[in-house]
């Protein structure tokens, strides 16, 4: 089954040019650990020296020691109960952690078994709160844009303390909203491209207050004030307080460009999504919340009859006629939808009807019919 639902769980930088080739550089610190570092300052478009002084190291952030707490690393998966990982695991318990590495190196196999044993993904930046310590090493924890009636405060699970910090990003004016499968941030740019060693690696969605811009890169800061540079194409600058402008067309342009991308049980993140995780990703780049699981979308937004579907509508699927919903996909036109399937398959394009037991289907999109 491919939807989580049906399985019970127990349980900063700044700007120089050189003399001879006229080339902007932009110096944004040392290669590393999301955590903050010193960086080179040599002017900026705000009218700073330009003299080359070192700048000083900025706070970094702290350990989780509160109730409210940050995703510290690029993607964070939570776990139904903290002793299942397995040593296969380990990179996605790491700070940093390297989801794309986790992956590649599980078998199908070894896909399969997660199936029941992770709850949920965070994104880096994501705000959470602490509700217990299991054991050392390890936090419980939930996740309030994740709305579930599993608990009240948000999608629950198990973390390693090591992901997590106390340290609140920084508040932004604009944010610069990651829109490929993933992306790398540097540690220095040129108008030619990435001059300094990769610092991160992104999931689409995350979002990253920005400190300024180009047509060919962003400026943005990390989580304890490390600033680092981002490609301008691989992200949309959005200004707090605007409308995010999200139609039908948008959403399924953005699923879109996941075609192909590997089935992974609880999933959230550019770098594997699951049925729910897909849709509820999708809609939250476009500032639109929806429950994480399939069940919980079922029944929320508004009703569409099956011959008014529009392209952006969510479409559900039962295991039997009077059986639990196990699956959404997002509807495409033509009678055919962008799902992901089950483990072992990619994020396709295939018919609404290829299930069988059609569970109905639901509108998010404000003002929209």
């Amino acid at each position: 089954m491919s939807d989580r639902s049906a399985v019970t769980a127990t349980g900063g930088g700044s700007w120089a040019r050189t003399a001879a080739s006229g080339i902007a550089v932009l110096a944004l610190g040392v290669a590393g650990a999301w955590a903050a570092g010193p960086y080179i300052h040599g002017g900026s478009p705000a009218g700073a020296s330009g003299r080359g002084e070192v700048a000083a190291v900025s706070t970094a952030a702290k350990p989780c020691a509160t109730r409210t707490c940050y995703v510290a690393v690029n993607v964070a998966t939570l776990w139904v109960r903290s002793v299942y990982p397995r040593p296969v695991d380990k990179p996605a318990l790491a700070n940093p952690a390297n989801p794309r590495g986790w992956i590649k190196s599980m078998t199908l196999a070894q896909k399969r078994w997660l199936v029941g044993k992770l709850q949920t993904q965070a994104l880096y930046g994501t705000k959470v709160i602490v509700t217990g310590h299991p054991r050392p090493g390890w936090v419980k924890i939930a996740i309030p844009g994740q709305p579930t009636p599993k608990d009240s405060r948000g999608y629950p699970g198990y973390v390693p303390a090591r992901q997590l910090t106390s340290t609140a990003p920084v508040p932004a004016t604009r944010s610069a909203v990651v829109r490929t499968k993933t992306a790398s941030l540097w540690s220095a740019w040129t108008s030619a491209g990435p001059a300094g060693s990769r610092v991160m690696e992104v999931s689409y969605g995350t979002r990253l207050p920005v400190v300024a811009s180009t047509p060919a890169y962003a400026v943005v800061k990390l989580i304890g004030g490390r600033e680092v540079a981002v490609r301008r194409g691989n992200v949309v600058l959005h200004k707090a307080g605007t409308s995010w402008n999200a139609t039908g067309a948008k959403l399924v342009a953005e699923a879109k460009k996941f075609l192909g991308l590997q089935y992974l049980w609880a999933g959230t993140s550019g770098f594997g999504f699951d049925c729910s995780g897909f849709t509820h990703t999708l809609y939250a780049a476009f500032g639109i919340r929806l429950p994480r699981d399939a069940d919980r979308q079922a029944v929320h937004g508004r009703s569409v009859a099956s011959n008014s579907l529009r392209p952006g509508d969510l479409v559900f699927f039962r295991s039997s006629a009077t059986g639990p919903i196990i699956h959404v996909g997002m509807y495409v036109g033509s009678g055919k939808m962008i799902d992901a399937p089950h483990t072992g398959a990619p994020v396709r394009i295939e018919s609404v009807w290829r299930f069988g037991h059609y569970a109905g289907a639901r509108r998010y999109l404000p003002g929209s019919g």
